[in-house]
């Protein structure tokens, strides 16, 4: 989040939160005034009374203004500001609702596949984490040695954990060459069933298949992580893996 020093600041990061540069104008000094008439916020908001209460009319829509009353005068008071952590939250579990529906629209609206490349450790890290998007499975070819030796072992763990809490199971072909005995070991717990490949396989690139998806992972030396989104190149892939999970122990 930004540091916030004035009052341009403050209306720039509401509007980004979704606010018109009014509302924003009108919250903001009914954050100052406390309980006050339209007119009083209008004019601490330098608008005019018209704007100012449809501004407000929004604003306790959105539940962030109230009206309260003084005898027989209506007043509005701005409501606390951690409300908008109740809006952030609502907006979050409506894109959560909506993301199946968005991805679906993404996959068909071209036939042709999708590549992207991103390079360096943060690129790597973002391909990595995109395994977290898949609907319930991955399938993965690699050597736990190599993706400990870039992003260390604390934050694969931290990804592990997410992958468990958000109940996607893993499937895994592991170079015998370069593994680590007892970590990230086969366990229902942590929904992960893992297999050996034949010795002699080593595997220089991270290999991830789920859904429309393919991902791979440089080494360390090379640094840098591939999406490829295409139902055939998946479909292909999975089917390589099904093979090598065939001769793997």
């Amino acid at each position: 989040m930004k540091n916030i020093h004035n009052t341009q600041q403050l209306e720039d990061f509401l509007t980004d939160f979704g606010l018109t540069p009014k509302q924003a104008r009108v919250y903001i000094a009914s954050l100052q005034l406390g309980a006050a008439t339209v007119q009083s916020i209008a004019t601490a908001a330098q608008t005019e009374r018209t704007n100012a209460y449809d501004a407000i009319e929004a604003l306790i829509t959105k539940r962030l203004m109230s009206i309260t009353s003084e005898g027989k005068k209506n007043l509005y008071v701005a409501e606390p500001p951690e409300n908008l952590e109740r809006i952030l939250a609502e907006r979050q579990a409506s894109l959560t609702s909506l993301l199946p529906e968005l991805r679906s629209l993404y996959n068909l609206s071209d036939s042709k596949p999708r590549i992207r490349y991103y390079p360096g450790l943060e690129g790597y890290k973002a391909v990595y984490e995109d395994t977290l998007t898949a609907t319930t499975e991955l399938f993965g070819i690699y050597s736990v040695q190599d993706i400990i030796d870039v992003l260390g072992k604390e934050y694969v763990d931290k990804v592990v954990e997410r992958r468990i809490k958000a109940g996607i199971t893993l499937q895994v072909i592991r170079s015998r060459e370069r593994e680590i005995p007892g970590v990230y070991p086969n366990t229902d717990q942590e929904l992960r069933e893992v297999r050996l490949a034949p010795a002699g396989m080593v595997f220089p690139i991270v290999t991830y298949v789920y859904d429309d998806k393919v991902i791979f992972l440089s080494s360390k030396k090379e640094l840098f992580g591939l999406i490829m989104e295409s139902q055939d190149i998946a479909q292909a892939n999975k089917n390589y893996f099904e093979a090598l999970w065939q001769i793997s122990e």
